[in-house]
């Protein structure tokens, strides 16, 4: 063992601090301008459409990026990789918040996804590295899992509470005391120790995935929008579809892979994989439309929404660690399905008190929300990455950080897409009213709220009224499904683990103290 490495062992709990410190803002800038859409909708002049992608493009990019980054981790180490994308991510950081259009934002989010992807795999594959001790690298992957869940949670009380006193590009301008301070402790703590062995690099595979799940996701998003021609939409989902196929079979073929399938033998793994990636695909896709529901239909600031969500961060916090320590005892078949539970109880709640944003009811759904996420994308990521061997650090974290863009990005896709749907089928103003405002109106409550400022007082309270009504019906049913989708991967997950279970040896005999029906010989 080289001193660099002795050293970052005997200071492990403080670079763990350190590299959750890094991965904090990256996992909340995901949902962190949640709470700004209204802001967004007013300055940039931003459409349902252009807030879509300006919330996806972020996790959408990573998709295909972590796919090199993590591996290019192992090949030039993983301190240098973390220092590029601190660098990269306060720089993008910059651009988003001095953009002046909604497409000059969607490509410094693009810039920012950039950054991220080379931070995301080093913090995993850092302590991966540092932590020899399986407990103790449980309850560090806890800790990641933790923040990786609760960024993401505490993402829009962030936005909120700096959206009270600045305008909305501040919550991007808070990365860049962040991201010096992380530069100079990452310098300081930790050695670079590349691989010895290194796998060549090839930039196909990563253009094939962020292709092709662009593609889709384009697909799924036209499909949602009104008045979008069928072919604007089967296209680009056709191609995506392509892509995707000709980068499996790639993975699959190739000598050097880029996302290392064989991984997925393990039955533990492939487990993980989708609980890191099903839930996450629920909890940040809902959480947009939690946020609007709160300022949009119940009038909340950016700073009451956020602080009304807290108690979602805190559960996800609190829970994390200790699934790392429950999972020692009672194993990945107990508590991911548990987890689940508790989590799809949470959107049962929210779906039953959707129209009483005060009760407390809702606060209690939230609550079991976070800790049902909290719990298991803590023991998802630690069977991921220790079902992995040391060597292959990267490329789990690889496979760990593409579960967690792709569930972010598809769920932002699916369930926006899903919540549009429902609101224009369960808009309808009078036809007097309707003739006075855009087509707009009917693709999002947002836009249908801006339309009633060129309205008379009678008539824009008619189509607030109506925007709100129909927004309620439609996130209500999206509660429902998102508890759906979690307790159908809850059972999913429990019976999978329970048909790989071993089964106990049977008994040679029921009278154990009967001789053997074979002649042994005596001394």
């Amino acid at each position: 063992m080289t001193t660099g490495t002795t050293r970052a062992q005997g200071n492990r709990w403080l670079i763990l601090a350190v590299v959750a410190g890094c991965f904090l803002p990256v996992a909340a800038d995901a949902t962190i301008l949640n709470v700004a859409v209204p802001s967004l909708t007013e300055t940039l002049g931003a459409s349902a459409h252009n807030v879509l992608w300006i919330a996806d493009i972020y996790p959408l990019m990573m998709v295909g990026l972590v796919l090199v980054t993590g591996p290019l981790g192992d090949r030039i180490g993983h301190k240098r990789l973390m220092l590029t994308g601190l660098v990269v991510f306060g720089a993008a950081s910059a651009a988003c918040a001095l953009s002046l259009s909604p497409t000059a934002l969607i490509g410094a989010r693009a810039a920012l996804a950039t950054g991220a992807s080379l931070i995301i795999p080093a913090t995993l594959a850092i302590i991966r590295q540092v932590f020899d001790d399986a407990r103790e690298r449980a309850i560090a992957i806890g800790v990641w899992s933790a923040v990786a869940a609760g960024g993401a949670a505490i993402g829009p009380v962030a936005g909120g509470l700096i959206l009270e006193h600045f305008w909305w590009g501040a919550v991007f301008l808070i990365n860049l005391p962040l991201a010096a301070a992380a530069i100079i402790l990452v310098s300081v703590l930790l050695t670079n120790h590349p691989a010895q062995h290194k796998e060549p690099w090839e930039p196909l595979s990563p253009l094939l995935g962020i292709t092709g799940v662009i593609g889709v996701v384009y697909a799924v998003k036209s499909l949602a929008h009104r008045g979008t021609p069928l072919w604007e939409a089967w296209l680009p989902g056709l191609a995506g579809l392509a892509a995707l196929t000709w980068f499996t079979r790639r993975q699959l073929t190739s000598t050097h892979p880029m996302l290392d399938l064989s991984l997925f033998r393990a039955r533990s793994f492939r487990v993980g994989t989708v609980a890191a990636t099903v839930p996450v695909l629920v909890l940040v896709g809902f959480e947009l439309q939690l946020a609007q529901d709160l300022q949009f239909v119940h009038g909340m600031s950016p700073k009451e929404a956020g602080l009304f969500l807290l108690p979602m961060p805190l559960a996800t916090f609190a829970a994390g660690p200790l699934a790392g320590l429950l999972v020692s005892r009672h194993g990945l078949r107990v508590v991911i399905p548990v987890g689940l539970t508790v989590a799809a109880l949470g959107y049962a709640g929210i779906a039953a008190s959707a129209d009483r944003p005060a009760s407390l009811i809702l606060t209690t759904s939230l609550i079991l929300i976070g800790a049902g996420h909290g719990a298991v994308q803590t023991v998802a990521s630690d069977a991921i990455m220790t079902g992995a061997p040391p060597h292959q650090a990267g490329a789990a974290a690889s496979v760990e950080s593409v579960s967690y863009e792709v569930g972010a990005g598809l769920g932002i896709a699916l369930l926006g897409s899903l919540m549009a749907g429902l609101y224009t089928s369960n808009f309808t103003p009078s036809t007097t009213v309707a003739a006075q405002i855009p087509p707009t109106a009917s693709d999002s409550i947002g836009e249908a709220l801006a339309a009633t400022e060129k309205l008379p007082g009678p008539a824009a309270q008619a189509v607030t009224s109506a925007a709100r009504d129909a927004f309620t019906a439609g996130y209500r049913i999206t509660a429902i499904v998102a508890a759906a989708v979690v307790t159908a991967v809850a059972v999913g997950t429990a019976v999978a683990m329970h048909r790989g279970r071993p089964r106990p040896p049977e008994p040679a005999s029921e009278q154990p103290d009967q001789q053997p029906a074979v002649d042994v010989p005596r001394a």
